[in-house]
């Protein structure tokens, strides 16, 4: 599976099931299989690329800028860096580390990539980013946060995961729910009905149209005539698998806005490949796991 080859020409977010999860070396890992092509563009959701963990001081996987590609900083990481650049666009919005800045890579070198504060920024930030004919574009998830995929209405979702005996369960359950969630079918024209204001539960005859966060509370307030279930994306889902697999058997499940899965990168420690697929148990969701791709 050449998962780098797939992200052409989408937006794709890499997100993670914890801090230190693998998510900058699978950025890195997906820009060698991606370059030479031209229009790939990358940026962070937080901040990566930093020589230690803020933390826990430990080493962190370092980016190298290549010629020709396009990313997104705060203009304070230019300086340190041993790249230089070339500034397409300052952007208005500034973060506690200066104004956001897009740059064209003139010469190779480290970078540390600084992105926006919150969702509005980013996506305003990608919508630019298109303007510039970047037509690949790789977003480095902020920790264990999915909802920033939301900012693209077109997003596509990399899941990267550490797992070790202690936290197995945990991250089974974590993709079995991004798996089962990705296969729900989009509702179609329901957009401008999540946009507008109102009750977070509307009610049209048997469906129900559920605003914003998907908690086990707001779903105690469902009636048992409410037989269809649309929600705005996967984003917003914050209930176990347990409850969506409830949920399942009696109800049809529908989002509004589609993302796309193009695949689970789960790197192993201390577990083994067939205890790992054993518990998973399903082969559909089997054959979109990659192993350790950066281990050769």
């Amino acid at each position: 599976m050449n998962i780098p080859k797939t992200l052409k020409d989408r937006v794709t977010f890499i997100i993670g099931s914890k801090k230190n999860a693998g998510k900058t070396a699978f950025l890195n890992y997906a820009l060698e299989g991606l370059r030479p092509e031209t229009g790939v563009a990358y940026l962070s959701a937080g901040v990566d690329g930093e020589r230690t963990d803020a933390v826990f001081g430990h080493p962190k996987p370092q980016i190298s800028a290549r010629k020709g590609d396009l990313l997104i900083t705060a203009e304070t990481a230019m300086s340190p860096s041993e790249a230089s650049f070339e500034i397409l666009n300052v952007y208005p919005s500034k973060t506690a580390l200066g104004r956001m800045v897009l740059l064209r890579t003139l010469r190779e070198g480290r970078v540390e990539l600084i992105g926006p504060e919150n969702n509005s920024q980013l996506s305003t930030i990608l919508s630019d980013l298109e303007k510039h004919k970047a037509t690949t574009i790789l977003v480095d998830g902020a920790v264990d946060r999915i909802t920033q995929a939301a900012s693209h209405k077109k997003a596509n979702l990399i899941y990267v995961a550490k797992v070790a005996p202690e936290n197995m369960q945990s991250v089974l359950d974590g993709i079995k729910l991004i798996y089962a969630a990705s296969k729900a079918p989009k509702y179609s024209n329901c957009e401008q009905l999540f946009a507008d204001q109102g009750p977070a539960i509307l009610r049209q005859g048997d469906r129900a149209l559920i605003k914003g966060a998907v908690t086990k509370s707001k779903l105690e307030g469902l009636l048992k005539t409410d037989k269809t279930l649309i929600f705005e994306d996967l984003t917003k889902l914050f209930i176990t698998y347990g409850e969506w697999s409830g949920l399942e058997k009696n109800h049809a499940i529908y989002f509004g806005r589609k993302l796309e899965l193009s695949a689970f990168i789960i790197n192993l420690y201390n577990v083994s490949k067939d205890d790992f697929l054993r518990k998973i148990d399903n082969p559909g969701l089997a054959g979109k796991i990659l192993f350790n791709p950066y281990i050769s």
